[in-house]
């Protein structure tokens, strides 16, 4: 019998090309993780990976112009995390996914965070770096 698998997948946006213009929130290092979880039905978890990883590769076939005139492609990083979630438990407040790691007690928890969720985003400076990442026909 089926069950439903929360499967993570990661990406990185990276911006390539010559920029026709830059500003002041011009990075030209920066480029972005994404993590995903999608959820699929599946008889097994090499099942939900395999169909994780077709799903992945479609999902990184997107490229388009940022507004430095550059193209911004997303590329799958070739990893996947599965957790089976159950046969028939999605409704409000179900947990889909899960991971756990071994981490040293010495590690602030600030770090995790960052780590995990990125730097905070909220300045100035860091929220206009992810301007290099929208699609410039969507303005």
């Amino acid at each position: 019998m089926s069950n439903w698998f929360g499967v993570k997948t990661l990406y990185r946006w990276e911006a390539v090309g010559e920029p026709n213009a830059v500003d002041g929130g011009f990075d030209r290092d920066a480029t972005l993780l994404e993590e995903r979880v999608v959820i699929f039905r599946a008889d097994s978890l090499d099942d939900a990976i395999e169909k994780a990883e077709g799903e992945a590769l479609g999902y990184s076939e997107e490229s388009y112009k940022n507004f430095y005139g550059q193209t911004v492609q997303l590329r799958y990083l070739g990893c996947c995390e599965a957790y089976d979630i159950g046969e028939d438990l999605i409704e409000d407040g179900v947990e889909v996914f899960s991971s756990r790691e071994s981490v040293p007690e010495s590690v602030a928890d600030s770090l995790l965070v960052d780590n995990r969720f990125g730097r905070e985003e909220f300045t100035t400076k860091a929220s206009t770096i992810r301007d290099k990442f929208w699609n410039a026909e969507l303005n």
